[in-house]
């Protein structure tokens, strides 16, 4: 490793080797879960009654969301996936494979511009964004391949909750701190409020209750559970994940995952 490597170099580096390491594990999950299916869904519809033509999908993963994205909408539209996991990319080409106005780019998402130069109705970050180290110089890309009345609609993981929607990570433990992601949302709301002039944003809250293997299978993901447990092996990490869970039920039920969905109206 170079020493000289700033921070975010080094968070995407790890972010890209977590997600290639996630590929099956996150499609097993999804497959017995569907929650990224359902968060983009819900997305589209806060949307409505817009009918996006083209979109871009930034974050695509393996495909989950862009193919609910297609599937979203009574005229399916174009939509463009970028990702940086050469392995999510894989699944999602092999998922949407054969259905017309699909493409994937493997790419850098803090680089929009370098890839895209046509306008879009909508850009999607299903939660994504708190993955990109420079977050807000993707939102400021994003925002320039917007059309005017496009929208950029972001899902935003924002933690677990017991029934009063208080914290139940602080609650059980109160040694940890625990922020999935390198941007906080409050920090997002900041990069978005800085876009003010020319973009218009609303925020739902959407929470959930959950189950201990609901949970379980979430953090067992290796990218979700690096955001738990960042410096330790993925396979040492499970037995950890576990009795996070197994304590965490204890203390906590029933719990609620949480998500916040912002979607920023260009004027």
């Amino acid at each position: 490793m170079n020493e000289r490597e700033d921070p975010s170099s080094r968070f995407k580096r790890a972010v890209e080797k977590n997600f290639d390491e996630s590929a099956g594990i996150y499609d097993a999950f999804e497959e017995k879960h569907h929650l990224f299916e359902n968060l983009t869904r819900r997305l589209c519809e806060l949307i409505e009654p817009d009918v996006p033509e083209r979109i871009l999908d930034v974050g695509c993963g393996t495909g989950i969301s862009t193919l609910a994205l297609h599937r979203a909408f009574p005229r399916p539209p174009v939509v463009y996936g970028i990702d940086l996991s050469d392995a999510m990319l894989l699944r999602a080409r092999d998922r949407c494979k054969g259905l017309p106005g699909i493409y994937f780019v493997r790419g850098d998402a803090e680089r929009l511009s370098n890839y895209f130069h046509d306008n879009f109705d909508a850009v999607f970050y299903t939660a994504s964004i708190f993955l990109i180290p420079r977050y807000a110089e993707s939102i400021a890309q994003a925002c320039g391949l917007i059309v005017p009345g496009g929208v950029i609609a972001i899902s935003f993981y924002s933690g677990l909750f017991d029934e009063h929607q208080k914290d139940a990570v602080s609650r059980a433990f109160p040694e940890v701190k625990y922020q999935y992601g390198a941007v906080s949302f409050a920090e997002l709301q900041e990069c978005l409020s800085a876009q003010e002039a020319a973009f218009r944003s609303t925020e739902v809250d959407y929470h959930f209750e959950i189950s201990r293997e609901f949970l379980f299978d979430f953090l067992s993901i290796p990218a979700q559970s690096a955001g738990l447990f960042p410096k330790i092996p993925y396979l040492q990490r499970i037995p950890m994940v576990r009795d996070f869970c197994d304590r965490l039920a204890e203390q906590v039920s029933p719990l609620f995952m949480g998500w916040k969905f912002v979607l920023s109206r260009k004027r």
